[in-house]
């Protein structure tokens, strides 16, 4: 598919009018030669037809320098972004817009964390660090930057060390989300039915440690994603698989960089973030590893009565102060406004009431040596280096499954866990109390793990770690367990595995409670013209081309019962006015926080609701977003991905910026994940929030077979051929080689400044 395909009506025109306004020409390929300060030695760099990058180095410091340039050439208005939100300075380069962020996140300070987490970093580290943001200046030193820059009239500031380390950050408080359930269970603790239906058990049966008895969670998980492990007795190649699709929100460009990096000891392939040295999700020459989040309780919020002056309060009987910071944040085109920030003894304060402040504590609070555990990652060669890795990896926790050469396969959940003797804090603590909601941390060698199982097969989604029978507790928000259980009735059904199955599990639409739903709906009577045939011969899968999930959606929403839904409709803050979802670093409203509830709740309360008045009401909706033509009403045009850019919002700048919406299959509860927001209020068709990111699929007995894809191209050059390219792949379900299987069409050879570039020998681990 031709990358014409996904462009937006008037894309021609608007990259003609940026050229002759010199904002945006297509950017050139590297030339073939290249010097660089910093570089020991030549360097060679082969490109696939996607643009993803092998880099061939005789060092791991001079690959890394490599991979900084690669990122800082082509990913560089992204990674201003990434820092920007870590720092709260986003409003300084994109305006007004950005405040709600810029506001809200400066009262972490989060980059005081980042500053001391440098020191964190062994000496080795710190020198692959280093030339990896001497790699990003070099790329931003040369003139042609990114066009948002021209459009802005802006340059970005050189990255730093300290820039990379508050990407730990971002990456955090988006995948850390226990606080926003607790806040809703003070918030709705006069509504039951509503708190039933964003924390009602759901099916929890499916743990990742097996065997562990029954599962709890305090909450829906708003962001998910798959992967799982298989032994060599469930391949045609009777060697370990590995399948792995993060689900984030979908951008333009991809949050993911895909790359192949030898020099050293390294030869590591997957995919890196850009900001990062290092690849985050891959293989390396032994092993191969795949993330899901856990969202773990590590986080309170406590509720401290103030005293008169709004600045002191009682400690158990001791007057405390808290302490005041006072933040610049700039406004690009308007004056600079003044921030009053607060800390107190549990931790920022990030939302006042009346005599009263919220405060939040968190694990995250602290120095961060997430950056070791990746770089000792990438160079582990069998279980124990593996597991070693992984001690450092504390927030945000995550499940990683593990296969190697040897045969075997593992599990490990990385991430710091909190002692609770009293059990986990619900809702909002007394802030004037010193009684401890956590008394200490988990060592991280007693972290749940699993190392070849019986069954030969490992599988997560999201889904609770382990049950009460477990000696490790790991209390948190999770899935119900629909995609989990999906996944491993899939993988139980052949013993013969390999790339197309393993791709098609990925694919996997089927929804076991929508099915549900749409037969239960079947059997209504005085259904509208042409929905009971479709209902009855409904098979659950959530197709794009089909029109019974848009029926499905619509009926539940409208059969939510009204005082219900009112209670949901509410602002997450009471000082805040919602907007559209995404547009603040918290929730907007509480129905944001259903995740994968809604149709399991609805089957449960069937008996209770008004079905009649929920059918009619659906089908005016559905006329007025679709028509009258029941076959305009695929799921495909009311269900739709709009990969984000900022300058894709503005309507000036979205041909340019943006691409066609994605016609998506699949729901909340489907494998391939893809989620919306089930706020009433907003129109049809809705826009999906979280979906896969990253498909891989890696083999362990020839990784030259292991394949991927990622959304949406290498490139963050919005005019170039590799913006937009790996769409077409990624929609119709393929993968691309990965590693060694990689067909190189052109090279760039890098060598040190002042030195005549050559080409580079061959690298040993080639």
């Amino acid at each position: 598919m031709s990358t014409d395909s996904w462009t937006l009506p008037r894309h021609r025109l608007a990259r003609l009018l940026a050229a002759l306004a010199g904002v945006a020409k297509t950017p050139k390929p590297p030339e073939a030669k290249l010097a660089i300060e910093g570089l020991s030695a030549t360097v060679r760099v082969s490109f696939d037809a996607h643009g993803v990058a092998h880099i061939q180095a005789q060092s791991a410091t001079d690959a890394f320098l490599v991979q900084g340039y690669l990122h800082g050439r082509d990913r560089g208005f992204q990674m201003d972004l990434a820092r920007r939100f870590a720092e709260a300075s986003l409003a300084e380069l994109l305006g007004e817009g950005a405040l709600a962020y810029d506001r809200f996140l400066r009262r972490l300070d989060l980059r005081r964390h980042a500053e001391s987490s440098l020191a964190l970093l062994p000496e080795d580290h710190r020198q692959w660090l280093a030339a990896y943001v001497s790699g990003v200046n070099r790329a931003w030193a040369e003139k042609a930057l990114p066009p948002e820059y021209t459009l802005l009239k802006s340059r970005p500031r050189p990255w730093t060390e300290i820039d990379t380390m508050g990407v730990s950050y971002q990456l955090a408080w988006t995948l850390n989300t226990v606080w926003q359930t607790k806040w809703a269970l003070d918030q709705l603790k006069g509504a039951p039915d509503a708190l039933q239906l964003l924390f009602g058990a759901g099916e929890l049966s499916e743990t990742i440690i097996p065997d562990t008895g029954p599962a709890s969670s305090l909450g829906s998980a708003s962001i998910g994603s798959n992967n799982w492990v298989v032994s060599g007795a469930h391949t045609k190649s009777r060697s370990p698989m590995l399948a792995n699709d993060p689900h984030l929100a979908p951008q333009l460009p991809s949050i993911w960089y895909e790359l192949w990096i030898e020099g050293g000891p390294l030869s590591v392939a997957g995919v890196s973030l850009p900001g990062a040295p290092g690849v985050i999700i891959g293989q390396n020459q032994s092993i191969a590893w795949g993330l899901t989040n856990v969202n773990p309780d590590v986080q309170d919020l406590y509720r401290i009565k103030m005293e008169e002056d709004g600045e002191t309060y009682l400690l158990d009987g001791e007057r405390k102060t808290l302490s005041r910071r006072d933040e610049v944040i700039r406004v690009r085109g308007k004056a600079d406004q003044v921030l009053t920030c607060w800390d107190s003894e549990w931790g920022p304060v990030i939302h006042e009431e009346e005599g009263s402040k919220v405060a939040l504590a968190w694990t995250a609070f602290q120095p961060l040596p997430v950056l070791s555990s990746v770089l000792r990652l990438n160079l582990a060669q069998d279980w124990e280096s593996f597991q070693t890795a992984l001690a450092d990896w504390l927030v945000p926790a995550q499940n990683v499954v593990y296969a190697d050469r040897a045969g075997h396969i593992g599990y490990v959940m990385a991430g710091q866990l909190l002692t609770r003797p009293a059990g986990w804090a619900k809702g909002v603590q007394d802030g004037n109390r010193r009684a401890a909601t956590w008394t200490g941390t988990v060592p991280m060698k007693d972290t749940p793990r699993l190392f070849d199982p019986p069954s030969g097969l490992i599988v997560t989604a999201n889904n609770p770690v382990v049950g009460q029978d477990h000696p490790t507790q790991v209390a948190g928000s999770f899935a119900a367990g629909a995609r989990a259980h999906r996944i491993r009735q899939l993988l139980e059904q052949s013993d013969q595995h390999d790339q197309d199955s393993f791709g098609a599990i990925q694919l996997d639409v089927y929804s076991v409670s929508l099915h549900r739903f749409a037969a239960q709906l079947a059997d209504q009577p005085n259904l509208p013209a042409g929905w009971g045939a479709r209902l009855t011969t409904f098979d659950g899968r959530v197709d794009a081309s089909s029109v019974v999930p848009t029926i499905c959606y619509l009926v539940a929403a409208a059969a939510v019962p009204e005082a219900v839904n009112q209670s949901l409709l509410r602002p997450f803050f009471s000082d805040v006015t919602p907007g559209l979802p995404e547009a603040n670093p918290f929730p907007e409203r509480f129905w944001s926080l259903a995740g994968d509830r809604l149709v399991p709740w609805l089957l449960d309360h069937w008996a209770e609701l008004d079905l009649g008045a929920a059918v009619a009401s659906a089908e005016q909706a559905g006329q007025a977003a679709f028509g009258p033509d029941l076959e305009c009403w695929q799921w495909g045009e009311a269900h739709q991905a709009r990969p984000f850019h900022p300058l894709a919002e503005v309507a000036l700048t979205r041909p340019l910026f943006g691409r066609r919406p994605l016609a998506m299959g699949g729901d909340s509860e489907t494998v391939l994940q893809a989620a919306i927001s089930f706020d009433p209020t907003l129109p049809w068709p809705r826009r999906v929030l979280v979906m896969p990111s990253f498909r891989e699929v890696l083999e362990l007995g020839d990784r030259s077979r292991s394949t991927a894809v990622h959304l949406t191209g290498q490139s963050g050059h919005c005019l170039s051929p590799h913006y937009d390219d790996l769409l077409g792949l990624y929609m119709s379900g393929e993968r691309s080689a990965l590693g060694p299987g990689m067909v190189p069409v052109r090279q760039v050879v890098f060598g040190p400044a002042g030195a005549a570039v050559g080409v580079p020998s061959e690298s040993s681990s080639a």
